[in-house]
């Protein structure tokens, strides 16, 4: 078939016009189809979507409020209905956080519409209270730009900020959770931390580190570390909850850890940390090992962070070993506050608080440790309270310590030259105790006590002094303050903080009790002294009594107004209105004494009595001594067996002849009363002397320095002169009254030295007089070439060689002595009768 060329043409026109018409339909379907595909994209998405220049941007809103914002720089659609997302930042806006914001930002994350999950792939990026755009509809700010890399007019910093890293994140849209368990790294107010897995919550805020935190950095200008093994960051209830927690800092005080196996900080609206709560072995220990251990913790921080109170309870136990220093400590609860600064400045225990300590007293003498001194201090009480100052370096020292409720304290240094220990303890219803920094050691200064208190020391030789009383002031001494009074300069060990007693004052009620070392064979002999106060020195290691003081041993007792006990050999010196009482066991009498004042010496056995306007005086029974001195002394017999023997001394303060001593014996005669119808009572001989020596071994009491002894039978004068006392009648295991100092009746008294008596009517001369009470004869005699001589005054002169006569007896007895063993007369007896 032939074909023209016009209608070629005509077709070649149609063709083309049907070709540009379904260019054209095909052109705008197409323009159609993209247009309802970004229509359609939002739906399944789940959000709003609204387009920029920059990329799309996804929002989602409840109830008018905008939860979160997704904005990725482009994205790809999948085959299977899922995109990935390029460039991507996502806004999460906590409840009622308006002005603070969260970030996620990341190079890629993959989105499933269906589930609503979006996977970061490969590192992503976390700010949490991040600070907000000025304008919050910006949709820059979700574009994924570090903020710590933005300019401040754009985007402020904020040291609150934390900045998290990590890879693997997965965020849940419709939970608003975002979770990894890959490693991640964060940085918070110059703090960098890691741990291994996380969950984010957008809604409430929490974010979950799942296990190895570790947070390490500076605070407060001091390097810090924290660990744990779980962590929980709730910032709408502003508070941090630790598992298995560890804290650590290095300052001041030196490195110092705290854990728990639970713990609970709660913060400020600032971030700061206001309050801590801990439970499960917390333990707080310091650089130098010593550790402090409760089941229960608790503690408040100012705005810096820095403890201003903290509370440990459920038992508490305190620990420290070192080569200087070991102790010990316990108590159910304690409770410490600070200062400003975040300085110890007091912590009150409470709860049977009990506390022992070892300090090493030469440290610097380059001894080996474990091998020197030791200085151990012990204090118990229901409840104690220390008061602490901050040292140049920054460290807690302290100062005071208050212990109440049946408190006691016990300090126990080395002796003298190494050798033994000594002891000393102290306690009250309430002590209080001063220390003071020496030598860069913190050492006792002065303790007071209140209540009941006592005050107790054993020597090194196991000699052990007690006293009790209503108040106690207690003044320590360490070694370089006795170089200052003389002794010997401390040596390098005695610098480290080793004290003792320096003086001691205790009133009220004061009762003391000194127990000497025990001597083998011996019984340890106690004494016991009472008064309104008393004062030690330390210095000269003596204590004195003021105030109705009285003494006491096993066998007497001695009152006066002040008296002075030497510590360590147990003498005393009593004074004023002295008095004392001493009996044996089974004795009937007492020996009583009155002096002004006294000096007692225990290694003598020996108690000297002094007069002043008045004589001492001593008595017993019917006998008595008066004396300016009277030395009296007991000695145990050998074995000791029996009672002590005691021997009396009474003589004159100044050396001489004077007859000052005034002694009244009890004669075995008896006398008629005066009085008509009375009963008869025994006579008494009266003796003045220079010296009166009296022994119980021998009964017998001597007069020397001049002699006058009056009794109903005449007056007799001569040198010296020996009263002899009867001995007991009868063995018996009750001693009688005649077993007593002077006890008994005078048996017979022999004078010798230039005689002269008298007598009613008559007089006597010789050299030596013999009187026996009993029948009242007395036997005169003289010297070669001087016999003794009577003189009656109508009678006349009778001598020879022995006279013998009795107190109104007329008669006169001469006789040559004893020869051969008998008594021969050799002159007549003359008989004077004497005038009525």
């Amino acid at each position: 078939m032939q074909v023209s060329v016009e209608r070629l043409r005509v077709g070649l026109l149609v063709g083309a016009g049907l070709l540009v018409l379904a260019t054209v339909v095909f052109l705008g379907y197409a323009k159609y189809r993209a247009k309802a595909y970004l229509t359609e994209l939002p739906k399944k998405l789940g959000v709003d979507v609204r387009q920029e220049a920059n990329g799309y941007t996804y929002s989602q809103t409840v109830k008018g409020r905008t939860v979160f914002t997704v904005h990725a720089a482009k994205e790809i659609q999948h085959q299977d209905n899922t995109y990935t997302l390029h460039d991507v930042g996502i806004v999460l806006y906590g409840q009622g956080q308006s002005n603070r914001t969260d970030r996620i930002y990341g190079k890629e994350f993959t989105y499933d519409p269906n589930t609503g999950v979006m996977k970061a792939q490969g590192e992503v990026h976390l700010d949490l209270q991040a600070p907000a755009p000025a304008n919050a509809e910006k949709m820059d700010y979700a574009a994924g730009k570090d903020l710590k890399d933005e300019k401040k007019d754009e985007a402020p910093g904020d040291e609150r900020l934390i900045h998290v890293k990590t890879s693997g994140l997965v965020f849940m849209r419709q939970l608003g959770v975002a979770a990894t368990d890959e490693e991640i790294e964060f940085v918070y107010n110059g703090l960098t931390g890691h741990a291994k897995g996380a969950d984010y919550n957008s809604d409430n805020g929490v974010l979950v580190l799942h296990s190895a935190v570790k947070v390490n950095g500076l605070a407060h200008e001091q390097p810090i570390l924290l660990t744990a093994s779980h962590a929980d960051l709730d910032r709408l209830n502003h508070k941090v909850v630790l598992e298995q927690t560890k804290y650590g800092s290095v300052g001041g005080d030196g490195n110092q850890t705290a854990e728990a196996r639970h713990a609970v900080v709660y913060l400020r609206q600032d971030g700061s940390a206001e309050r801590l709560e801990a439970e499960g072995a917390v333990t707080l220990t310091r650089a130098d090992g010593s550790k402090v251990v409760s089941e229960r913790a608790e503690g408040r921080m100012n705005a810096q962070s820095q403890p201003e109170w903290g509370r440990m309870f459920g038992g508490v136990h305190y620990v420290a070993d070192t080569p200087e220093r070991q102790a010990n400590g316990n108590a159910q609860e304690a409770v410490a506050s600070f200062d400003g600064k975040g300085h110890l400045k007091q912590l009150v225990m409470v709860g049977d608080v009990s506390s022992h300590e070892r300090v090493r007293t030469d440290v610097a003498s380059g001894k080996t440790a474990g091998v020197g001194q030791w200085s151990e201090r012990e204090l118990n009480a229901g409840r104690v309270e220390l008061a602490f100052a901050t040292g140049e370096s920054g460290n807690a020292q302290l100062r005071d310590a208050k212990a109440s409720e049946n408190a006691s304290l016990k300090v126990t240094n080395p002796g003298k030259d190494g050798k033994g220990v000594v002891k000393n303890a102290m306690s009250g219803d309430l002590l209080t105790a001063h220390m003071v920094m020496r030598k860069g050691v913190v050492v006792l200064d002065s303790a007071d006590g209140s209540g009941h208190t006592s005050l107790r020391e054993v020597s090194e030789t196991g000699q052990e002094q007690t006293s009790s009383g209503d108040s106690l002031h207690v003044q320590f001494r360490s070694a370089e303050r006795r170089a200052g009074q003389g002794t010997k300069p401390p040596s390098s060990g005695e610098a480290s903080g080793n004290v003792e007693i320096a003086s001691a004052v205790q009133q009220g009620n004061v009762v003391l009790t000194r127990k000497p070392v025990p001597v083998a064979g011996q019984a340890a002999e106690m004494q016991r002294a009472t008064a309104a106060k008393a004062v030690y020195d330390g210095g000269v290691r003596t204590v004195t009594l003021e105030g109705g003081v009285q003494m006491s041993e096993n066998d007497g007792v001695l009152w006066a107004d002040r008296a002075t006990m030497a510590q360590d050999s147990g003498d005393a010196q009593a004074e004023g209105n002295v008095r004392a009482s001493y009996k044996q066991a089974g004795q009937a009498d007492e020996v009583h004494v009155l002096a002004s004042r006294a000096e007692l010496k225990k290694a003598e056995n020996k108690a000297l009595f002094y007069g002043a306007a008045k004589p001492a005086r001593l008595w017993q029974g019917g006998s008595q001594v008066e004396a300016p001195v009277l030395e009296f002394t007991q000695n145990s017999q050998p074995g000791g067996k029996g009672n002590a023997v005691r021997r009396l001394v009474a003589r004159d303060n100044a050396k001489g002849t004077s007859m000052a001593v005034h002694t009244v014996l009890v004669s075995a005669k008896p006398v008629d009363a005066p009085a008509k119808g009375a009963t008869k009572g025994p006579g008494v001989v009266r003796v003045r002397s220079g010296q009166l020596l009296y022994t119980d071994e021998t009964r017998t009491a001597v007069f020397t320095n001049g002699v006058v002894i009056e009794s109903t039978d005449g007056t007799m004068h001569g040198q010296q002169a020996t009263a002899y006392m009867q001995q007991p009648q009868t063995k018996s295991a009750v001693t009688s009254a005649a077993d007593g100092l002077l006890g008994g009746s005078v048996d017979r008294v022999v004078i010798a030295g230039q005689i002269t008596m008298e007598q009613t009517g008559r007089s006597a001369t010789g050299e030596q007089l013999v009187y026996t009470a009993s029948d009242g004869m007395f036997v005169l005699t003289g010297r070669p070439g001087e016999p003794p001589k009577v003189i009656d005054q109508t009678r006349g002169i009778v001598t020879g060689e022995v006279l013998r006569f009795r107190n109104g007896d007329e008669s006169v007895v001469v006789s040559k002595g004893e020869q051969n063993g008998g008594e021969q007369r050799v002159h007549t007896e003359t008989r004077v009768k004497k005038e009525r």
